[in-house]
């Protein structure tokens, strides 16, 4: 058994888990120095399959708080079974949307402005994991809510340059509902469902996103860097349409931020359905 020494966090600190990339980066922003953020799932792996270890557990079950997605979309840790206090995104933001499952959308992070509303709410959790720090929290939180509506405000005049007649999105999974719905757009079509692209896209739901495509008349369809592109690329070729193939959602990846990852694919989207600048 390591010591906090032994595992590189400071013995002064409280460590609070986060599931994802997304929530360890938000909840960092409003943690501060004060404390220390564990992010749970690596990036790069689907947070839809993610199974937890024996190990993950304990070090969730040592900390304070477990700032969490929800909606099902870790599907692979039973929090049910883990008796800590529990920040959950999903729980605290307004307008929930289904998937084309007809389940709770989990990905509501696309849109930072349904994000802000609930920071105030994660302050005041790790307010409550950590009362010698808690004028801090709520001060970093209602600054960092601040950032994320001038972020929304900054992403609409990015995506504003995009015609009425050209937003529609074909992207790998049902993922960017809450951006659609934020921005104006209409997701038309996925060749995979909102819990991911681990399953096998089959023929009539292929056929059904190429109609779909040459109906709408796309100019670019978007792969995410996490989901395997070629299942996209071949509708591209069949379709002759373009496919950009670095769209980040499932976490921040080389854009390092989450505020970053959001900035990095309304760029993609605006230059994909727009030309370039």
């Amino acid at each position: 058994c390591g010591s906090d020494s032994d595992s590189g966090t400071d013995p002064g600190k409280p460590t609070v888990s986060a599931t994802t990339g997304i929530l360890a980066d938000i909840t960092e922003r409003v943690a501060g120095g004060d404390a220390t953020i564990e992010q749970v799932i690596p990036n790069g792996t689907s947070p839809h399959d993610f199974q937890l270890s024996a190990e993950d557990r304990g070090s969730i079950e040592d900390s304070p708080l477990l700032a969490m997605d929800g909606a099902n979309l870790e599907q692979g840790i039973p929090v049910d079974e883990i008796d800590v206090p529990k920040f959950v995104l999903t729980d605290e933001v307004q307008g929930l949307l289904e998937d084309d499952e007809g389940n709770v959308d989990p990905h509501v992070w696309m849109d930072p402005a349904r994000v802000a509303g609930a920071i105030p709410v994660l302050g005041d959790a790790l307010a409550e994991a950590d009362p010698d720090h808690a004028d801090a929290y709520r001060a970093r939180a209602a600054a960092y809510a601040e950032e994320l509506t001038a972020l929304d405000a900054e992403m609409d005049a990015k995506l504003a340059r995009v015609p009425a007649d050209n937003r529609e999105l074909v992207t790998s999974h049902d993922a960017l509902g809450y951006f659609a719905d934020r921005y104006g757009f209409e997701v038309i079509a996925t060749p995979f469902p909102a819990s991911g692209a681990e399953a096998e896209a089959s023929a009539g739901r292929i056929d059904e996103v190429e109609r779909a495509i040459e109906s709408a008349g796309v100019p670019t369809v978007f792969a995410e860097a996490e989901d395997d592109p070629e299942v996209l690329e071949l509708i591209a070729d069949d379709t002759g349409v373009s496919i950009t193939t670095d769209l980040f959602v499932e976490s921040p990846g080389p854009t390092g931020s989450y505020a970053e990852m959001l900035r990095h694919d309304a760029v993609l989207i605006s230059d994909g359905l727009a030309g370039p600048e």
